[in-house]
């Protein structure tokens, strides 16, 4: 907590709240007795206790000091405080000694133990956090030994920041002690925890206003000033209810950093705000600030106390960056920072006044402790004065512009109503000739809606043409591919026709010989025999080819039927192939070639198929594929040898049909689009954008299948069917 009161103090120049706390607590000390300092030493000795011990030569020091600025009793973690007081009110009254207390002690009154005070755990790594009340009664006004022999715990520590003191006593009336120590916890918890808040409330309220005008980025910079600020304050209230010193070096140094950064953040924002870019001088003073904060951190306290070098270097550079834009800007609403500034002054300066008016009053007059608190009132309304009146004054200026904008809107609304006021009388004024016009607008909407049904009817018109041209572009892709692949018998058809000619002729020519070989005649009519053998075969080969055409082109019954999924496969895989080349043979690529993959597992059997729908779908998918490869052959010219398989696997209660190719691949933004109708990824002319969404519905909703698509852009593409057995 004493980082808090130095970080205060020196950053908004609080030196008068921290004289006045310690005033407060001299008035709580005069108001029971009189003392002398406490004198420490390091070490362990029993003879200590002993109330003639002239403990004068010791260390003089304040049990209120941080630990580990207590170097000796930092090193060996125990070591005695002692103090000589006499009492002035208290006498022959029940008194108690309140003690809030970090580690474990033995409290000694003139030799004599009167408490042993541990906190639970103590020796088993637990808290070692206790506060309690020791009574005693004291019946004259001598001289007193009040000797304590104090030992910690060493745990161990996440940062070199401690802000944890030894004890801190108070003597006081039995009944008395117990509220006001309440009271103290409360308001002290209370003043932290406001001041988390406020600072909380003021970041969420920047944070909001920059999601409503990003543009104004001065808003995003005191949010996070505001939340560090508040996530700062909010370590160091929690610091002050940590039991251990692991878990006090944790909070301390988030408190610290929270605080020092949003000191940085504090100097950016009115930068910001001001629309000045932050120069050398800003830059210095936050690397200052971050190193200081860093020693402090990761090494220890800063020599001689020197927090406050660079938190009042900060104010120098704010109050000079306010006054520029002040005297720069003739705004009046510029003057907000500045004007903030001046607040901070006079709270300041009514704090000093308030201070010195308290030590007067304390030299001069015997004033009651209970009369003296209300003093705390007035000082904390002036410290939350002073601490937000500087961000208070950047929020309010913000405040203003938003301000001003609305009342711009507001002026130009009223212009709006104005404006509609006296549309509205014209309005009125015309209804009369609107009136007698609302027929003919009904006559000319009637028609208009005849004009749009009858384009409706076309539009459904010419969707059906669309579909029924897709259909058509396969089955002659389909026919092409037949006609490549009959012209291979009618070929051998005609060759063993001539070569069946010529044998014919040469035996004719045999019988009329005189001297007739009959051998070679035998030997002419095997081989004529062997024509005609391989001319029926080619000739079956041809009708087979024929009947499976008339089958394709037979109108489908949409009636399933077991069909050999494999043959099917195979039949059309070469079908299209061939038809893709007859298409392409004289393109500018000239003849397209392409390996072909299958792989067909043979213990599919016959599945129930519309055979002539099914076959379509097949037709289009490897058609895409060849079209794909093409594509990429086109622009790779390294070493690219295209592909294209088909492979078919046996599930559990489904059959799946995958397609693939190494082509150009489908885009990540398209994949979502391939199966709506009318959608296509080839060149205007090329595609109707039909057959992925005919494919799909025939595998989904005339099959009751699934299709999808797996695909990476630039190097392939599968197309997975599965269909139920």
């Amino acid at each position: 907590m004493r980082f808090f009161h130095q970080f205060v103090g020196l950053l908004l120049l609080f030196s008068t709240l921290n004289v006045t706390a310690q005033v407060g607590d001299s008035l709580a000390t005069n108001y029971a007795l009189t003392d002398n300092a406490w004198h420490f030493r390091a070490g362990d000795s029993t003879g200590w206790n002993n109330p003639r011990y002239d403990a004068r030569l010791w260390t003089t020091i304040n049990p209120e000091t941080d630990l580990n600025e207590n170097l000796d009793l930092w090193k060996k973690g125990r070591g005695w405080f002692i103090k000589r007081f006499r009492f002035r009110d208290l006498r022959n009254q029940d008194a108690a000694i309140t003690i809030q207390q970090f580690g474990r002690s033995e409290v000694y009154l003139d030799g004599r133990r009167i408490a042993v005070l541990k906190p639970d755990g103590y020796d088993s790594g637990g808290s070692q956090r206790i506060t309690t009340l020791v009574p005693i009664r004291i019946a004259d006004s001598n001289w007193h030994t009040l000797a304590v022999r104090y030992a910690f715990r060493a745990d161990p520590q996440l940062s070199a920041v401690v802000d944890k003191a030894p004890f801190q006593t108070e003597f006081g009336l039995m009944q008395k002690a117990m509220p006001r120590l309440i009271d103290r916890q409360r308001t002290s918890s209370g003043m932290g925890y406001l001041i988390t808040g406020l600072f909380g409330l003021l970041g969420l309220l920047h944070w909001l206003f920059y999601r409503a005008n990003p543009a104004q980025r001065v808003n995003r910079v005191l949010a996070a000033t505001m939340l560090t600020f508040s996530v700062g304050f909010l370590f160091n209230e929690t610091n002050d209810s940590t039991g251990t010193l692991t878990l006090d070096s944790l909070c301390g140094a988030l408190s610290r950093a929270g605080i020092s950064i949003g000191t940085v953040l504090l100097l950016l924002s009115v930068n910001t705000y001001v629309g000045q870019r932050p120069g050398w001088t800003f830059w210095s003073l936050a690397g200052l600030s971050i190193v200081a904060m860093l020693y402090s951190i990761g090494i220890g306290p800063l020599p001689h106390d020197l927090y406050w070098v660079p938190a009042c270097l900060m104010m120098v550079e704010y109050v000079r960056v306010s006054w520029l834009a002040k005297r720069r800007n003739p705004d009046a609403d510029a003057r907000l920072p500045w004007n903030s500034l001046k607040i901070t002054l006079y709270a300041l300066f009514a704090m000093l006044l308030l201070g010195v008016a308290v030590g007067i009053s304390l030299s001069v007059f015997s004033l009651n402790y209970d009369v003296l608190e209300w003093i705390e009132i007035p000082l904390k309304i002036l410290v939350l004065v002073a601490m937000f009146s500087v961000p208070l004054g950047l929020s309010l200026s913000l405040v203003r512009d938003y301000a001003r904008t609305y009342q711009s809107l507001r002026q130009k609304y009223d212009e709006v109503e104005q404006l509609s006021a006296q549309t509205l009388r014209q309005e009125q004024e015309k209804q009369q000739l609107l009136a007698s016009q609302n027929e003919r607008l009904e006559q000319q909407v009637a028609d208009r809606t005849a004009e749009l049904e009858q384009s409706l009817a076309d539009l459904h018109e010419t969707q059906n043409q669309l579909i029924q041209r897709e259909k058509l572009a396969s089955l002659g892709e389909l026919m092409a591919g037949i006609a490549h692949e009959i012209q291979n018998p009618l070929n051998f058809v005609n060759n063993f026709s001539e070569v069946s000619t010529e044998l014919v002729t040469e035996i004719e020519e045999e019988q009329q010989r005189p001297d007739r070989d009959e051998a070679l005649e035998t030997e002419l009519l095997g081989d004529l025999k062997q024509n005609l053998q391989k001319i029926t075969h080619h000739g079956h080969r041809a009708s087979s080819i024929v009947k499976g055409m008339l089958e394709h082109s037979r109108k489908s019954t949409g009636t399933k039927e077991p069909t050999n999924l494999n043959a099917l496969c195979d039949e059309y895989f070469r079908l299209a192939y061939h038809g893709f080349r007859a298409q392409e043979k004289h393109g500018s690529t000239g003849r397209f070639n392409c390996e072909l993959k299958m792989n067909l597992d043979p213990t599919i059997g016959e599945v129930n198929l519309i055979q002539q729908d099914m076959s379509r779908v097949l037709l289009n998918l490897i058609n895409n594929g060849f079209y794909a490869v093409q594509q990429r052959q086109k622009t790779d010219k390294t070493g690219y040898q295209p592909f294209v398989s088909i492979t078919t696997k046996r599930l559990d209660d489904r059959v799946e049909i995958r397609i693939s190719d190494n082509g150009t691949g489908i885009p990540d933004s398209l994949k979502q689009k391939i199966f709506q109708p009318f959608f296509t990824t080839k060149p205007t002319g090329e595609g109707t954008g039909l057959g992925l969404s005919l494919s799909y519905d025939i595998v989904t909703k005339g099959h009751g299948g699934e299709m999808m698509v797996e695909s990476t852009e630039g190097e392939g593409t599968e197309f997975i069917i599965r269909l139920p057995r």
